[in-house]
């Protein structure tokens, strides 16, 4: 008879662009196809690795999921979602300071009736790039801390706010949720996020 692993399924939803594939590859040292100019996902991929991380799971399965608004309808890739959702003991949305959360909503309030209630899923929301450039009146401002690798006291401001926005747009729309800055490139807020993805 072959084993069978009892494996702890994590959804990593997010708009195209927003990091999914790069913040796996962070998280758990795989190695997804990533390409800041060219979106990668085009299927659902999945990724497993044996990890004793979890008190009763001999492994991780992480869902990358096809960029929402990537294409013109989401239509052909709308059971890419429910079947990743339906199967994940954690559902990670990956934002950035971007505001338009747009999609993201109408996504999740489609996925409402996929989540597999057996598992209590958790739902993350990991605002990723918090490390992005800005410049005003053509003058680029200090958003990071390089020595303390840690966001500036001007972009930390800026992350409460879209934290605040956050909480107001989307607390009772899809399940309780937790939103955690992270810069996926520099490991920042790596641990953090992990530990609220798989802590049960």
């Amino acid at each position: 008879m072959k084993p069978v692993l009892n494996t702890y399924n994590i959804c990593f939803l997010g708009r195209t662009g927003n990091g999914k594939s790069s913040l796996i590859n962070s998280l758990f040292g795989t190695s997804l196809s990533t390409d800041p100019y060219v979106p990668c996902t085009k299927i659902l991929s999945a990724t497993t690795k044996l990890s004793d991380e979890i008190e009763g799971y001999d492994s991780i399965t992480a869902y990358d999921t096809p960029g929402i608004g990537e294409f013109s309808s989401i239509v052909p890739y709308q059971r890419y979602y429910e079947y990743a959702v339906s199967n994940s003991h954690c559902i990670v949305l990956v934002t950035t300071l971007d505001r338009n959360d747009a999609s993201a909503q109408r996504l999740l309030l489609s996925l409402k009736d996929f989540v597999n209630e057996d598992y209590s899923p958790k739902f993350v929301i990991a605002l990723n790039h918090i490390d992005s450039r800005v410049a005003i009146e053509n003058k680029e401002i200090v958003v990071w801390n390089e020595t303390a690798n840690e966001p500036t006291e001007y972009r930390q401001n800026q992350i409460d706010q879209r934290i605040a926005m956050l909480d107001q747009k989307f607390t009772g729309k899809f399940l309780p949720f937790e939103t955690i800055p992270v810069c996926a490139i520099r490991g920042y807020g790596l641990d953090r996020l992990k530990t609220s993805i798989i802590n049960k």
